[in-house]
């Protein structure tokens, strides 16, 4: 009974690990730009980085690289007659790179997408056109979002400003995923990719004969 009650305990936190949701956030206005890695509840700033002391940097003296020795042509390797090259190899991935990216984004949710736009400048008709511009870009990008990943909240705010010299722009936007799925997706197409791979580098008269 004892090995029952801890294997279920086990499963217990493995599942309530994969519903964990990792992911990021990207926050843009005039404070600048902002970049965090989000993992449950804590958030890591990711940008702008803390920059070591300068005093640090200059302690360190760059090392003089070591020239590697010519390579002997006996150690070269010559390339097996009919085996395909790198670049045909990995030209054999993009079907399997494009599945994933299809359930990828079905797997994605935006947590957050907020968007602030006020348009201004010294010409009243520019702002008028820019205003008309900037909505019309928000049509066209906003059924983008909502056809294919989930969208648990968002808001759009665009505004004309006359009195203002420039435009300005506040953005928001967090995406995650849950652990579990990171993991079912890294395993089923990450065996596909490693048997197209080992599948790619077989000379051409084994894969007819295959």
């Amino acid at each position: 009974m004892t090995f029952f009650k801890v294997l279920l305990a086990v499963l217990a936190v493995l599942w309530l690990i994969s519903l964990i949701r990792v992911g990021g956030r990207v926050s843009y206005g005039q404070a600048g730009l902002f970049a965090y890695l989000l993992m449950g509840p804590v958030k890591l700033q990711l940008f702008p980085m803390a920059n070591a002391s300068e005093g640090n940097w200059r302690s360190k003296a760059k090392k003089p690289k070591k020239e590697k020795p010519p390579m002997a042509e006996k150690h070269k390797k010559e390339p097996g007659e009919g085996r395909p090259g790198t670049l045909s190899r990995l030209m054999k991935l993009l079907p399997v790179v494009g599945q994933a990216c299809g359930s990828l984004k079905r797997k994605i949710r935006i947590d957050e997408l907020e968007l602030e736009v006020i348009w201004g400048g010294t010409d009243a008709a520019a702002v008028a056109l820019g205003y008309g511009r900037a909505n019309a870009a928000l049509g066209m990008l906003w059924p983008v979002f909502d056809h294919n990943f989930k969208v648990k909240r968002h808001s759009f705010q665009i505004s004309a400003d006359y009195g203002r010299t420039e435009p300005a722009a506040e953005l928001r936007a967090a995406v995650t995923m849950t652990v579990g799925q990171m993991m079912t997706l890294g395993v089923h197409y990450g065996v596909k990719a490693l048997f197209t791979w080992i599948k790619s580098g077989r000379p051409a008269a084994k894969r007819q004969e295959a």
